[in-house]
């Protein structure tokens, strides 16, 4: 592939990143809209000037006043006419014409304030012309006004056309109302233009500057990993939020696609096995709330739908959440016999898998948080332990806690064969991803890819198209409805 092709289509999801960030950043627009727009209305308010207004209308014709049984007045006389009359809204607005106003105005003005006044246009395809005055007195205006009347006559005597003629047709009016003020109205919608502006430079800002994975492109440039599966932000069917439990390939609640990616990542996990006989995966994320634990137990569930027998076991001793997510309480007759338990000594193997009917799977969970869960992790009993349940299960499946936050998953890639690493769209920074990747690189086993979590429509489109996937297109269910994540933070990681 080329670097031609690589860039345009890193464009293309980067424009696609772009919008959704739009889109989930309306609130701000919006906000910059009001905010900026009620600051240009207000700097209209304070700035305006109020004018009152008197009109006078002239109807120009381009010859006399027809005597009685006089020629008939044609369509040539008429367009002859609305020539004549741009002729005449000049010397009515000329500076001589001004002159003779300001001299017959009952006001102290002069010539150029009464020009500043004065505006003419002509009605369009007619031969009438309106001449407004307005100024800050509605006296002033109307004596203006009538001053025009006074002196207009005396004007087109002196400079216009003897064949022509022009009327009053209607005279001017006191005005009883100040002017609409359109200049607010237009600086409150500028306003709220520059606030939209503002806002999009800044959202356009924030993605150029924000170092997360954006695009399963982003994920080959920066990361060098390879994909092994897409996982598109999903809802359940019946439309109920699955805080307390989540989403499960076997729960009927989520549509194909989500079952179908899960699907696709079980047989890549299959292929490792049968080529590198890699049994004990372990699932991680570079920080809390990116969906491990989510991918940790739809894999062992898939793999358990095709006839192998597969071990779950909850191995982030901190935060434990399989139970929770399965839909299991930890009753009495459990208590004590988690993994914390079984590494100290004081439960047996026997007495902590048990074997879940409703998904098909073997389960050691962790039934408490425990204060030294590193120390435990990297006693010889763990690496013991890891080792029987290889040889009496198909596949290993360990949920760890994030290898970018503590120490915990970096020592347990010490007894894996496989780490996964599961990245959230737009979620972890580039940094933390690579250290992650560092701290599970240093362990005995290998890096077989990672899983593209909680990606928007946009992304997904893109991975169908690079990678063939129709699934994706066709039967896509969108829609944040996880529900994942832990209450509080790890706490800093040990060195």
């Amino acid at each position: 592939m080329s670097n031609t092709e690589n860039e345009r289509r890193g464009a293309q999801i980067n424009v696609a990143y772009l919008a959704k960030m739009i889109l989930s950043k309306w609130w701000l627009i919006l906000l910059a809209a009001i905010v900026f727009g009620t600051v240009g209305f207000a700097a209209a308010e304070f700035t305006k000037t109020v004018t009152y207004s008197s009109k006078i209308s002239f109807v120009v014709s381009n010859r006399q006043p027809a005597t009685e049984g006089g020629d008939a007045y044609s369509s040539s006389d008429l367009n002859a006419s609305i020539t004549l009359a741009n002729t005449y809204k000049y010397i009515l607005s000329s500076r001589t014409m001004c002159e003779k106003v300001a001299q017959a105005s009952s006001f102290d003005v002069s010539a150029d304030e009464v020009k500043a006044a004065m505006t003419m246009r002509t009605e369009a395809g007619t031969n009438i012309i309106v001449m407004t005055i307005a100024t800050a007195s509605a006296a002033k205006s109307y004596d203006l006004a009538l001053a025009v009347i006074q002196k207009y006559g005396e004007m087109v005597q002196q400079i216009g056309y003897p064949a022509s003629s022009i009327t009053v047709c209607e005279l001017p009016e006191a005005a009883t109302r100040a002017n609409a003020n359109i200049s607010v109205l237009m600086y409150m919608m500028i306003g709220m233009f520059v606030g939209v502006l503002l806002a999009l430079i800044a959202i356009m800002v924030m993605n150029l500057t924000r170092n997360t994975i954006q695009s399963t492109d982003d994920i080959h440039a920066r990361l060098d990993m390879r994909i092994l599966g897409l996982v598109a932000k999903t809802a359940t069917r019946s439309g109920k939020n699955l805080a307390q439990r989540g989403l499960l390939i076997n729960s009927g609640n989520v549509g194909f696609s989500f079952v179908e990616t899960y699907k696709a990542i079980r047989t890549k996990i299959e292929n490792l096995a049968s080529k590198k006989n890699q049994k004990v995966i372990l699932i991680s994320s570079a920080s809390e709330g990116e969906g491990k634990t989510t991918v940790s137990a739809n894999l062992a569930i898939a793999l358990a739908q095709n006839g192998h027998s597969v071990l779950l076991i909850d191995a982030d001793l901190r935060k434990p959440a399989i139970c929770r997510y399965l839909g299991l309480s930890v009753g009495k007759e459990n208590r004590g016999h988690g993994l914390a338990d079984v590494l100290s000594g004081t439960s047996t193997l026997e007495q902590a898998i048990r074997y879940v009917e409703r998904h098909k799977i073997f389960l050691l969970a962790s039934t408490g948080a425990v204060s030294d869960p590193a120390e435990l992790l990297s006693t010889q009993q763990m690496e013991k332990l890891i080792r029987t349940m290889r040889s009496e299960f198909d596949f290993v499946i360990v949920d760890t806690a994030p290898a970018g936050v503590v120490t915990d998953a970096s020592i347990l890639a010490n007894y894996a064969d496989a780490a996964v690493l599961v990245i959230r769209e737009d979620y972890s920074s580039t940094e933390k991803i690579l250290n992650a990747i560092d701290d599970l690189s240093a362990g005995k086993a290998e890096l077989a890819g990672c899983v593209y979590n909680l990606v928007s429509i946009g992304g997904e489109r893109a991975y169908s198209r690079r990678y063939g996937s129709r699934y994706g297109r066709e039967y896509g269910f969108y829609g944040y409805g996880y529900g994942y994540g832990y209450d509080s933070g790890y706490g800093e990681k040990k060195e």
